[in-house]
């Protein structure tokens, strides 16, 4: 009977299911220092098994909010003698209720570090106790319900993937809106968080974001935080490049590494209703070495050649422009089909500077010049209205 179950259990093991990608060293190093070899491999795989696109992409998102969360810092000794000593203990409440072959190994000596993590990460998966990264083990009067809210929290991530060669416009729930490049990704909760806004990216965006000086909205690339209060920006943190680039376009911005902090130290930078780090305002850019986290303030890069960043070069300012060329600025800009009434709208002129304005709010003022309504569907966007006629 035991060589029957554990015959079953051999049969029925995925090498590449979420708890073991997230405990895999191959893994990791694709998701956290990709270079063209192993994403060579990764994609290969996710080319010949597309029924696993969907798994990879969630172990991608453990992993990256592990790293975030943990700020890449390792546990101390005793941290992680706390951490594993809860572990072990809700495995064992559990230990009858898990099904054979599913029991994760368990050795006695206490691991460290992203061994550590994958590990611990691995056991609260399986027995179902909602963490996605050690903080949760240690912290004093930690609950059922907190674990839960966790889980829920990681279950509500939303992740845009652009696979396609033209940009892609996302917009969030708060009005803001970002124009993620090709081969970028973009994952963010639909949780709403009452301190703050947050996204996580790798690859290249342009952001532009609704103002709110009490709910800042932070980037996550890597081990650079982005942060402001209201403005648009540019980020390239390509897997391939071994620096991030962030170069401002409206209002400030402020950088800081986050390689040297905990989760308290993060959520505490992050919660500040002022700007601190290193700041940048219009028209300036930085440099962060994914290698050292050193910051470098560089000379302005807008006249650099850029074809894919047609909207960081856009000044978006009409005057007396008629709005078949508004409109065809917008659809060049945002990668959107934009249908109208050529007859009632065409010959229209707008006077208007919308610099730094998220898509919507751009719309909501061209619609107002033109006693017009919009309605967006994916990237096609329907304008009804009367016109200037």
């Amino acid at each position: 009977m035991e060589d029957e179950i554990l015959h079953s259990a051999i049969m029925t093991h995925d090498p590449y299911s979420l708890t073991e990608l997230i405990r895999s060293d191959d893994f990791i190093a694709w998701v956290m220092q990709p270079d063209a070899a192993n994403d060579k491999k990764w994609q290969a795989f996710l080319d010949n098994n597309p029924e696993k696109r969907q798994t990879v992409e969630a172990a991608r998102e453990y992993v990256i909010l592990l790293a975030k969360d943990t700020g890449r810092d390792q546990p101390t000794k005793k941290q992680s003698e706390r951490m594993w000593n809860a572990v072990e203990s809700k495995m064992h409440e559990a230990g009858d209720e898990m099904p054979a072959g599913d029991e994760p190994k368990v050795h006695s000596k206490v691991v460290s570090g992203w061994r550590w993590i994958r590990v611990a990460a691995s056991a609260a998966l399986i027995l179902s106790i909602g963490s996605v990264s050690y903080w949760f083990y240690y912290k004093q009067g930690a609950d059922r319900m907190g674990a839960v809210a966790t889980a829920e929290k990681a279950v509500a991530t939303i992740q845009k993937h652009n696979d396609t060669q033209k940009p892609m416009t996302v917009l969030l729930a708060d009005g803001s809106s970002v124009v993620l490049q090709p081969g970028g990704r973009l994952s963010y909760s639909e949780v709403v968080n009452t301190k703050r806004r947050e996204v996580t990216l790798i690859g290249k965006a342009f952001f532009e974001i609704v103002r709110n000086r009490e709910k800042p909205f932070l980037v996550y690339s890597y081990g650079l935080a982005t942060k402001v209060l209201g403005t648009s920006f540019m980020i390239d943190a390509s897997e391939a490049n071994k620096e991030i680039r962030v170069e401002v376009k409206t209002g400030t911005v402020s950088v800081f590494s986050i390689n040297n902090l905990d989760k308290k130290g993060i959520e505490e930078k992050a919660d500040k209703p002022e700007l601190d780090g290193v700041t940048l305002s219009q028209d300036q850019t930085i440099a962060f070495s994914k290698e050292s986290g050193k910051i470098t303030k560089l000379n302005h890069l807008a006249n650099e050649p850029g074809p894919n960043m047609d909207i960081l070069k856009q000044g978006f300012v009409f005057d007396e422009t008629p709005v078949h060329e508004v409109f065809s600025t917008l659809e060049r800009a945002y990668n959107v089909q934009i249908s109208y009434d050529k007859v009632k709208m065409g010959d229209c002129t707008l006077n208007a500077t919308l610099i730094g304005q998220p898509f919507k709010e751009k719309l909501e003022a061209i619609c107002n010049a033109l006693d017009a309504e919009y309605e967006i569907n994916d990237n096609i966007v329907a304008i009804v209205g009367k016109g200037c006629k």
